[in-house]
């Protein structure tokens, strides 16, 4: 990567030459774009890993998109895995659903397509993932934010966090905050947790835990000591992150 790379926040892709590779630095590494305008205008974007030395990701972005790329392109660097191969992601696709702030909750299911594939949509955005490694995330006003992810190391938790970022690019204004809590902790042994019951041992010697996670599609996350105490904070925050973003 040349030394000179600007930085990739204030990239503006639709300014770039026909064909001319340009590189861009981010936080974690360089990223190369290389826009093909002559006949069909989009842009090829290669996400190096961490360690600089392989390609993790290659990216394709149309003119819709090119507003959006650089944080989608920053999000994607930063969670590229630190080295990459020519093998399929690691990640199961009903854990990367799972694990995705930006979704509905999952009461009914996490169904999957004929060719392994999971698909979900918020508000104004949607979003399908293969085993292979492609990702395409969708705008309903027409933007597209897809590519391939290359390498084993790219787990769940990584492929996770590139489709968060990107639909959070892409979505209605309502999606940013999509809350959702789960369920109390339950029972539990005192001493799996180095504690003494107390006397309040129920149930074969457990105590129950009624803690309870609150999250929200932003990446906003508490722990309270009861599901409706939980529901209050998600309320709460919905509430203010979306007075504030009003104002």
């Amino acid at each position: 990567m040349p030394q000179s790379a600007a930085p990739l926040e204030t990239a503006d892709l639709s300014a770039l030459a026909d064909r001319q590779q340009t590189w861009f630095a981010t936080r974690r590494g360089p990223v190369a774009v290389r826009r093909y305008a002559r006949c069909s205008d989009f842009a090829r974007a290669a996400v190096r890993s961490g360690s600089g030395r392989d390609r993790a990701a290659l990216l394709t972005l149309y003119p819709e998109a090119y507003p959006l790329a650089p944080a989608w392109l920053a999000a994607v660097a930063e969670a590229a895995p630190e080295t990459a191969d020519h093998r399929r992601p690691s990640a199961s696709m009903v854990s990367v659903r799972l694990l995705a702030r930006m979704t509905p909750d999952h009461r009914n299911g996490i169904p999957r397509q004929s060719d392994g594939s999971v698909g979900w949509s918020v508000p104004g955005a949607s979003a399908r993932i293969w085993p292979d490694g492609r990702i395409e995330l969708r705008s309903t006003t027409g933007a597209e934010l897809a590519g391939l992810l290359e390498g084993s190391e790219w787990d769940h938790f990584r492929v996770a966090a590139v489709a968060d970022a990107g639909l959070r690019l892409l979505c209605a204004p309502e999606a940013r905050h999509l809350t959702s809590v789960g369920q109390p902790s339950g029972w539990f042994r005192p001493s799996d947790r180095g504690l003494t019951g107390g006397g309040r041992e129920r149930k074969g010697g457990q105590v129950y835990d009624a803690a309870t996670v609150a999250r929200c599609s932003c990446g906003w996350s508490v722990t309270v000591p009861s599901q409706l105490g939980a529901r209050a904070m998600a309320e709460q925050h919905r509430r203010e992150a979306t007075a504030g973003e009003a104002g």
